[in-house]
């Protein structure tokens, strides 16, 4: 038997490069070696993230206290997006992808009952509480429900680059990682064409067993070094730049929004996010159909629009360019490239950092390899990923197809059906006749399960189809789907009525976070 590879290099820090130790690290402890490699030169891009629920768990596993994060990172809790202006330009339109499940989701399909029900047209808002409690602000839980757990289903918004700080001292503190800052300058490879060792211009030159690749968008390691191309997603969906700022609160009690808020423009849409202190805002949209000065000027109006007293001295803008792809293989003989390196598509639904949760703990489970199962390894980790890809690419395109905008013509392009992608054109010709179920979304490890296509389609589309009322297991259900969506409704009466805002709940664990948080905030 081959000896076991349990050296790990990972080159490049921020969240893919830090989230990666943490996770490699907490799981085998002094096991396997663990380095990182990071630039003293190179900023993280840093410009305020979105996660999904896996985060909690991530957090737990990793070793990090709820009370200590939030309060290192500015963090507030996420408990889904909602989509404004998204199905038409000339009124509003609002609908929301909450967290929570639909109730009773495990066993019994209520969009169907929903579709030919006469309750509220708000499909999220007559199968969840969720919907309710991200409109009036609320926090997902109650002061004294304990870290992670919850009322209501949440992932968090933080602020990148504290975030990527507090990893960077839990790793290196607690949990082992040596942490190098130097820039890479050579990468060396062995006969076989994977990487032996790397250069390094403030220390020395580090040899590996397995080496991450986590430089961003460069891709030094896998692109660069091992040549594996990345393959463009534009023919999916057109947008690669951002225009981004931070605006401060007008008053330091604001409400804090309960969700990311999607708005969308004539050439793309504009996230906002709501922190402790500030909020995030950037224009996402597509160089073809408008320049930087529009989306800029864009970007002004939004935000003034809430904030008219805003300055232009503090209205400061930065550009974030990236190219819509995903590299052919994401592991390539001993490199793995995990974040920016590995693709980027655009930051709807905030994909990016679940991904590199999910690559993460594929490597870590995969760890100790030996050389004979490396390449196994690498072949079931890039299928999965691929497969991820792929729905990613799928749901996203989605949100663009069901539109009703006709505005401009980057409405014009991203609606087309010539652009749609064909798994996304049979679904959506079956949607039009049935409702929407578990078989649509068969895996349970999907990223997006069938209530996320649920929450997005009738979302835009309201009551579209017409499933038969005659079939016996429809039958057989109206009245369990009565109460489910009878409690719903009372559920959200008694939950917006009695749960925290967001600032509230955030402000008070804030001030009882431990005193170890002292050591580690930024």
């Amino acid at each position: 038997m081959s000896a076991l590879l349990n050296s790990v290099v990972i080159v490049g820090g921020g969240t893919a490069g830090w989230l990666t130790a943490c996770i490699i690290a907490a799981e085998h402890g002094p096991s396997v070696s663990v380095s990182l490699v990071e630039s003293p030169d190179i900023p993280t891009i840093g410009v305020g993230e979105g996660t999904w629920p896996s985060m909690r768990s991530t957090l737990q596993k990793i070793g990090i206290q709820e009370v200590d994060f939030l309060a290192a990172c500015d963090a507030s809790f996420k408990q889904g997006t909602e989509f404004r202006n998204w199905v038409y330009s000339d009124r509003s339109h609002c609908y929301h992808h909450p967290f929570s499940l639909p109730a009773e989701y495990a066993s019994l399909n209520l969009a169907e009952h929903w579709l030919l029900s006469e309750v509220d047209s708000d499909f999220c808002r007559s199968v969840t509480p969720q919907g309710d409690a991200i409109l009036a602000d609320r926090a997902p839980k109650s002061v004294g429900v304990p870290d992670y757990a919850f009322q209501l289903n949440y992932g968090y918004h933080f602020d990148a680059g504290k975030f990527a700080a507090l990893l960077m001292r839990h790793a290196t503190e607690r949990l082992g990682v040596k942490h190098i800052l130097a820039n890479l300058t050579a990468v060396h490879l062995d006969e076989e064409g994977a990487i032996a060792s790397v250069d390094l211009d403030r220390a020395e030159s580090m040899t590996g067993q397995l080496f991450v690749d986590c430089t961003g968008q460069k891709g030094l390691l896998i692109g660069d070094a091992l040549g594996v191309p990345l393959d463009s997603l534009a023919h999916v969906l057109p947008n690669d730049r951002a225009v981004v700022t931070q605006v401060p609160y007008s008053i330091s009690d604001n409400e804090i929004a309960s969700a990311t808020r999607s708005t969308a423009q004539s050439a793309g849409w504009i996230w906002d996010i709501g922190l402790q202190s500030r909020r995030g805002v950037g224009y996402v949209h597509s160089s073809a159909f408008i320049s930087e000065d529009e989306a800029i000027d864009t970007l002004r109006d939004y935000v003034r629009a809430s904030q008219p007293q805003l300055s232009e001295q503090d209205f400061k803008v930065r550009t974030v360019p990236f190219t819509p792809g995903k590299r052919r293989v994401f592991w390539q003989k001993n490199c793995v490239a995990i974040g920016l390196s590995a693709g980027f598509i655009e930051p709807l639904e905030a994909s990016a950092i679940a991904l590199i949760e999910q690559a993460a703990t594929k490597v870590s489970e995969a760890l100790p390899l030996d050389q004979q199962s490396m390449g196994l390894e690498a072949a079931q980790f890039n299928q999965r990923m691929h497969e991820q890809w792929d729905q990613i690419s799928e749901f996203l395109q989605l949100h663009y197809a069901l539109s009703q905008r006709s505005d401009s013509e980057y409405w014009r392009q991203v609606r087309s059906e010539q652009a749609l992608l064909p798994s996304l054109k049979d679904k959506l010709a079956r949607w039009s006749r049935h409702s929407i179920w578990h078989a649509d979304a068969p895996r349970f490890d999907e990223l997006f399960p069938a209530a996320s296509y649920q929450y997005v389609f009738y979302g835009m589309q309201g009551r579209v189809s017409q499933p038969s009322p005659h079939r016996r297991s429809f039958q057989t259900t109206i009245g369990r789907a009565d109460a489910a969506m009878h409690d719903v409704k009372e559920r959200k009466r008694s939950l917006v009525a009695s749960l925290p805002s967001n600032r509230e709940l955030l402000s008070h664990l804030c001030r009882t976070s431990s005193p170890n948080n002292q050591r580690v905030s930024p």
